[in-house]
């Protein structure tokens, strides 16, 4: 396996470096459907429920069974156009709220109140695979049968999950150019104070059956390894939230899984699962903390916080003074990414030595993108049972 990041040599064809673009009539709106996608925190979806949903500039709708089971289908009844997700959750099924059609998870129409008994054998609508790990709901948009699952490893065995999901004003893929760039974290998160930069030049990439490995040296001695899972997801060591450190709850730092869903191309979805290791005698107390954090959390959405700072009415140290939010560092992430603009113009980059990560990455997205165009499939990314 080669450890070198590959050169930007020459530009590849405009169609091939389109990053940003995932609606399903687009090269990589194709290409991304080939692979899982969360859709939401299992938490807020109880049995009986149904959610309207918006991923890579599609709607749909996600409910879950009273068996437990989560689904997703079209958004609309194909009768008069309603949206499914305000209607009512009967067992495994869906019936829509205007005139009572019924689907079950496959998109089978099994019963039409007004109608003669045969019509509902002939309707269906379109439907997805679904899974649960970590925490979160999955979903398979692509055509065909969907990719090996789970794609990424649970975490070790007695860890506290703990989910949650933020909307960035910015294309999915700014965010995720971020996580392959270890040097914004001294100055990204330096109100927080909570991360040192890798010496520069100590970061190794190398590409595996499943994604890539980086392996960095910070500036105090310390190593760190960080999983990239093709196509949007990172395994990495992060720090505690804010919120806990300040108070000293909870472990210092934890393993998180950071994966980002398009939800069009102006904007996405930012996931983090957590895995806490927390011991037996200190879980209650812990979870008693968690639940103030928790509702702290979800007291405003982190963007409606960082927006004055980007529009200069407040500063990020002023954010953090006031305790505006409990997790700094994803305040912090929407100032720098949404930042660069709704959808950033890469062409007018001064790209360094520190942003190898950056370009490997957007060499080996213009490949797969190139493969997938001119022979319809891509590198097979395998899955793994644990991490290395």
């Amino acid at each position: 396996m080669s450890t070198e990041v590959p050169r930007l040599k020459k530009k590849l064809p405009e169609l091939y470096e389109d990053f940003a673009s995932t609606g399903p009539d687009t090269l990589n709106g194709r290409y991304m459907r080939q692979f899982w996608h969360p859709v939401e925190r299992s938490e807020l979806l109880p049995a009986g429920r149904a959610l309207p949903i918006r991923v890579m500039s599609e709607n749909f709708t996600l409910y879950r069974g009273e068996d437990g089971v989560a689904h997703v289908v079209a958004f609309r009844c194909p009768h008069r156009g309603t949206q499914l997700s305000v209607g009512f959750v009967e067992e495994g099924s869906i019936r829509c709220l205007y005139h009572g059609w019924k689907f079950d998870g496959t998109g089978q129409c099994v019963e039409q109140p007004a109608e003669a008994s045969e019509f509902a054998s002939k309707v269906r609508i379109a439907s997805y695979p679904t899974r649960e790990h970590v925490g979160l709901i999955f979903a398979y948009f692509g055509a065909g049968e969907p990719p090996p699952f789970p794609h990424i490893p649970g975490f070790p065995d007695g860890a506290l999950i703990e989910t949650n999901i933020d909307l960035f004003q910015c294309n999915f893929f700014q965010s995720w150019e971020n996580d392959w760039d270890e040097y914004h974290v001294a100055w990204t998160h330096r109100t927080g104070g909570v991360h040192i930069a890798p010496e520069l030049g100590d970061e190794r990439f190398e590409e595996t059956d499943y994604g890539v490995v980086k392996l960095s040296r910070k500036s105090d001695g310390t190593t760190r390894s960080s999983t990239f899972f093709w196509p949007a997801t990172i395994r990495l060591t992060i720090p505690s939230p804010s919120w806990f450190r300040q108070r000293n709850v909870g472990p210092a730092l934890r393993e998180a899984y950071i994966i980002h869903v398009p939800v069009d191309d102006h904007s996405h979805r930012f996931y983090a699962t957590m895995g806490v290791q927390v011991p037996a005698a200190d879980r209650d107390a812990y979870l008693e903390e968690y639940g103030v954090f928790r509702s702290l959390l979800d007291a405003r959405p982190a963007y409606e916080i960082a927006e004055p700072v980007l529009r200069g009415e407040k500063t990020l140290a002023d954010v953090f003074q006031n305790d505006e939010h409990p997790f700094m560092a994803v305040i912090e992430d929407m100032a720098a990414q949404p930042g660069q603009g709704r959808s950033v113009d890469r062409s007018e980059e001064r790209l360094g030595r520190s942003d190898k990560g950056v370009i490997m990455l957007r060499k080996l997205w213009a490949r797969e993108l190139q493969s997938f165009a001119e022979t319809g499939s891509s590198k097979a990314w395998s899955t793994l049972d644990a991490m290395p």
